[in-house]
């Protein structure tokens, strides 16, 4: 079959079927306005590009100086995979490894004491973690993936004058880890309700007098002992602790009438106390649960149980963990 070769004058040379290969070899002078039709791939020494294929339906065509590769084509799209249960995250396409990835993630709410008196105390809330990094770092394979294991709420009680149970932690692989809060605490005098969690450990369990928090820093900057668990509900009558600066909520006593669990802003709200004592709120992480006699389950994420005594007390709320990825 010949070959036809057109210019823009619709001229052009047939080359017969006997013809020798090489005959099929045109050298084609760079000249403005000429037009090539033709099913025959260009090479690259004459402007094309050196592919025989057109490459993947979809992608676009990139440079590297010497070459040309067929890409997919890059997204500016906001990447957003939320994570209720256990899972794997896997690096999406079409990012580039210079894009910035959010990583949120909440421990689990602690779950509300049961008591046979004045209604159990309320579990702490989780505590909320956050991490900025490149996807690179993250996952420099191009499929790269992270094991996320979503804490789970603490266990609801059922037996009477027991504590509530600390919810479980939240992590992405190694990269950042969400602290559970503490359970209610119950004895028979003045329980309290559970710390909230931290940025580096969990709330405590608070029973009477109060535990100490989980664990402490020293600021050598303002010379302080920084506490980062859950906070003590009261200490020889002192009044409630806030945890270090906020990280985790203390539990609420009736000592000098302060049933009502502290707030927080990075860890989770501190759990109420006896006598109908409301949980400690909490900006970024789960709430402290309420006193009572018939615990409420904390809600998703990191909400803490509430007591209970005719009643069995509430479950925590399991964690959760966020990934959002913004394109370079």
């Amino acid at each position: 079959m010949p070959v036809t070769v057109k210019g823009s004058g619709g001229g052009g040379v047939t080359l017969d079927a006997g013809s020798a290969a090489s005959d099929t070899t045109l050298t084609l002078p760079n000249t403005s306005g000429t037009i090539l039709q033709s099913g025959t791939a260009v090479t690259a020494v004459q402007g094309g590009t050196g592919l025989t294929t057109p490459g993947t339906s979809g992608n676009v065509l990139t440079s590297n100086g010497t070459g040309w590769t067929s890409a997919t084509p890059a997204t500016s799209v906001i990447n957003v995979q939320t994570f209720t249960s256990s899972g794997t995250w896997t690096r999406p396409t079409g990012y580039a490894d210079g894009s910035r990835v959010l990583i949120q993630a909440w421990g689990g709410g602690g779950s509300g004491s049961k008591r046979t008196t004045t209604g159990g105390c309320g579990g702490g809330g989780g505590g909320y973690n956050e991490r900025w990094m490149t996807l690179s770092a993250m996952a420099a394979a191009a499929l790269g993936t992270q094991t996320v294991t979503i804490g789970a709420g603490g266990t609801a009680i059922t037996v009477a004058n027991t504590n509530g149970n600390v919810g479980g932690t939240t992590s992405v692989g190694s990269l950042v880890y969400a602290y559970g809060g503490g359970g209610g605490g119950n004895s028979s005098g003045a329980g309290s309700g559970g710390g909230g969690g931290g940025q580096l450990g969990a709330g405590a369990n608070n029973g009477y007098p109060g535990e100490p928090v989980f664990a402490s820093y020293w600021d050598s900057t303002n010379g302080v002992n920084v506490l980062v668990g859950g906070g003590n509900s009261y200490n020889a009558g002192a009044l409630v602790s806030t945890a270090g600066l906020f990280h985790g909520g203390g539990g609420g006593s009736t000592v000098s009438g302060l049933s009502v669990g502290v707030a927080s802003v990075w860890g989770g709200g501190g759990g109420g106390a006896q006598a109908a004592g409301a949980g400690g709120a909490s900006s970024y992480a789960g709430a402290g649960g309420a006193a009572g006699t018939t615990g409420t389950a904390g809600t998703q994420p990191a909400g803490g149980g509430g007591g209970g005594s005719s009643g069995n007390s509430g479950a925590g709320g399991a964690g959760q963990v966020i990934i959002t990825i913004f394109p370079a």
